[in-house]
């Protein structure tokens, strides 16, 4: 076997998944969509397939960022990754970087939340994949609360009750869409659209 070639296999797999699942959602949305992807070292921890799917559990990353790359596609998505620090994918390098990223690194909300507050366009949806696993600052928080609305959180692998005050002050806009395996992540990508 080539080094990394399983998780290769099970990041196909999840964009497979994925653009199928979007492109039989039509939603004809007017909005754009930019969706921030955690791949701190949490997110290499695995989500259930489902029995439906397949057998087995997947890397979280490997389905966030098969969300992502299927958002990119049908929706001209821009791309972020982050961890403590926040990177633009360039469009050219969207599919190579999603097809290869790894989750490595601590967590850190509040370059996404810089981030969001530096586009601020308001025909912009902010989706952000990740476990939610970080406190954002009082200074962060309180800048969140400007653009909330506008802001989605598809929370993975939600086993938990999520304490954290940025998911907390989604969850008041009805903007946390959890999910617990692969296939609930195709409502959790329509919650988030069609509340746009």
């Amino acid at each position: 076997n080539l080094p990394g070639f399983e998780n290769l296999g099970k990041a196909l797999f999840a964009v497979k998944y994925a653009s199928k699942q979007l492109m039989a959602y039509q939603h004809a949305t007017a909005i754009k969509p930019v969706v921030f992807v955690d791949k701190s070292g949490s997110m290499a921890n695995t989500i259930k397939a489902g029995k439906y799917i397949v057998e087995g559990e997947v890397p979280r990353i490997s389905i966030a960022a098969g969300v992502a790359l299927a958002m990119y596609r049908k929706y001209n998505a821009d791309v972020y990754l982050f961890d403590t620090e926040v990177t633009a994918v360039k469009p050219v390098d969207v599919a190579n970087t999603l097809l290869t990223i790894s989750a490595d690194g601590g967590t850190n909300i509040d370059p996404v939340i810089e981030e969001i507050n530096r586009i601020n366009k308001m025909d912009y949806i902010y989706i952000i994949i990740s476990d939610g696993i970080t406190e954002a600052s009082e200074q962060h928080l309180n800048m969140l609360r400007r653009f909330a609305p506008r802001v989605k959180l598809i929370l993975v692998d939600y086993t938990y009750e999520p304490n954290y005050n940025w998911v907390q002050l989604l969850k008041q806009y009805n903007n946390v869409m959890p999910v617990k395996d692969v296939a609930s992540f195709e409502n959790a990508v329509k919650r988030a659209l069609a509340n746009a």
